[in-house]
């Protein structure tokens, strides 16, 4: 960051904290906890109070930690790499998940990457085709199937998991390289992905550079709002972390030392491999890089089935990770590491706070308790400046997004999926707290996917969306009409119905107007398997 950015910084986020603090000190009044209660009882009106609080703070705590981190971000200059590193370039295959057509585009690309390096198909399939693809370009082929010491059901070679494959390939192959460069299959590397990245490893503390995962599927509505949903992480956010000396291991495109990933014995065994990984090197206080710079593009989601089976494993394996690793592992860190890894971890609570607002929300409507004793007009006057200064700040950060030309704007389509994930990070948390365990398939790539979804993955905003219905419809036999929960159910019933009925209002909207202009092509509903993301 230039040091005129820095100052713009500094000013922006210095109002915006001004701002918090205002309404910190508005907030916390106690005059605003509800009176629902009195005697013995009095304890409800201040959980009550506390749960709102959460909902209302978790967005913007969020919102604090952004500022605090991004005013780190400094320039990027990638050193020269040095000479005679023995390199491997790495990809994975599953047969039947992921199509051939996509090694004929990313094999030559490993191949033709721009420093002497060794590139390797990792087969989870064993499969005829894949090996002939690997002899048209040249390059080195590993199967672990049907090797019983690689095909464990758990642990370090735990079968059908990218790490399993992975560790297999580096006990059997990959300690006799040096660095290795890691690249899903449905991603396709530029020429310079090795020498943008190589040269980070001079400093023999890092342990591995991360690059962002930039989507190129873009005429998918559902790959567009994903990936502007990632714009803010993969710019600002992880740029200001690599101004801290850290990032997070990206598991569609890194690169590795291999001797520092042998000290912590490979990837670690679990759904999210990646971000457990990236912290056990952390908690060894080996250092780590990011590019902020686009050196592959790949394919993004383009069903509503595939995002959400992506959300889901991100959602739960960071939860999983947060409860049941981040104790242990944070405390080993560097303190700014390990809180800012704590810190980040928060963001798939996000789920939990907005469910809490549906049962605040039941609990006005049909029994009268008031979560707080706060009107529509003063919630206004001091929450809409923050949120208002919050969304500018945002806005001034997009010229540190990856692609600022092409990524800067609204981003609507991000926004509304956004809103639509939600529900799936309250299951994924339900699903760490019982102690379930996550079962998804690769989701498939490479092929023609229909945009459109059974109605089926959908149940949760269905649920949700009628709970918040049926509380407005109370109203008229109970006559409560706080203007802010009217207002809080109304776009809560809103977003969720609209989420979930999106398909059949569009596909009716284009027989209205197909009836009025004239016969043109009519979408058709199709149906996709639906998510089956928890055994519950």
């Amino acid at each position: 960051m230039k040091s005129r950015d820095r100052i713009y910084h500094r000013i922006l986020t210095g109002i915006g904290f001004s701002l918090t603090l205002v309404f910190a000190v508005w907030w916390f009044d106690l005059s605003h906890v509800p009176n629902n209660f009195s005697g013995n009882w009095r304890f409800i009106d201040y959980a009550l109070f506390i749960f709102l609080t959460y909902i209302i703070w978790h967005q913007i705590c969020m919102e604090l930690l952004t500022w605090s981190i991004t005013r780190k971000m400094h320039s990027y200059k990638a050193p020269e790499p040095q000479a005679n590193l023995r390199v491997a370039f790495i990809t994975t295959y599953v047969p039947g998940a992921e199509t051939p057509e996509l090694l004929h585009n990313i094999l030559p690309a490993l191949v033709n990457a721009d420093y002497p390096h060794e590139s390797w198909l990792l087969d989870e399939g064993n499969d005829n085709e894949a090996k002939e693809i690997c002899k048209m370009y040249g390059v080195n082929y590993f199967t672990r199937s049907g090797i019983p010491i690689y095909n464990t059901p758990s642990g370090k070679f735990a079968a059908k998991t990218k790490g399993g494959n992975h560790n297999a390939w580096y006990d059997a192959v990959g300690s006799r390289y040096d660095i290795v460069a890691q690249i899903d299959t449905d991603f396709i590397p530029q020429r310079n992905f090795l020498t943008e990245t190589l040269g980070f490893f001079r400093d023999p503390t890092v342990a591995f550079v991360g690059t962002p995962q930039v989507y190129g599927n873009m005429d998918s509505w559902i790959a567009r709002g994903a990936a502007q949903q990632q714009y803010s992480f993969y710019g600002p956010i992880m740029r200001g972390l690599f101004g801290n000396q850290m990032s997070l291991m990206l598991g569609a495109n890194h690169v590795v030392r291999v001797k520092a990933l042998k000290h912590i014995g490979f990837y670690a065994g679990h759904l999210t491999e990646d971000l457990l990984t990236g912290m056990t090197l952390h908690s060894k206080w080996y250092r780590s890089v990011y590019v902020p710079k686009q050196l592959a593009l790949g394919e993004g989601p383009a069903t509503w089935q595939a995002y959400f089976n992506q959300q889901m494993r991100w959602a739960f394996g960071c939860i999983d990770i947060l409860f049941k690793h981040s104790p242990k592992l944070v405390n080993h860190m560097r303190r700014k590491h390990g809180l800012k890894y704590y810190l980040l971890q928060q963001h798939y609570f996000t789920g939990l706070a907005s469910v809490l607002g549906v049962f605040l929300l039941t609990l006005y409507f049909f029994l009268g308790l008031n979560p707080s004793d706060v009107s529509l007009l003063p919630m206004l006057v001091f929450y809409v400046p923050l949120i208002s200064w919050q969304y500018f700040i945002n806005r001034w950060l997009q010229k540190y997004y990856i692609n600022p030309a092409t990524e800067r704007g609204i981003n609507i389509p991000g926004m509304i999926i956004s809103i639509a994930s939600w529900p799936i990070y309250f299951l994924a948390l339900v699903g760490v707290l019982r102690n379930k365990r996550l079962s998804f398939k690769v989701t498939p790539k490479g092929e023609k996917l229909p945009q459109t979804a059974d109605l089926k993955l959908f149940y949760p905003h269905i649920v949700i969306g009628s709970i918040t219905a049926l509380c407005l419809v109370s109203t008229l036999i109970t006559r409560r009409f706080s203007g802010v929960m009217i207002f809080w159910a109304s776009l809560t019933t809103l977003t969720m119905y609209g989420i979930a009925f999106h398909q059949q209002i569009s596909y009716y909207f284009t027989t209205l107007k197909n009836l009025i202009l004239g016969p043109r092509q009519v979408l058709h509903l199709t149906s996709e398997e639906p998510i089956v993301a928890i055994e519950l």
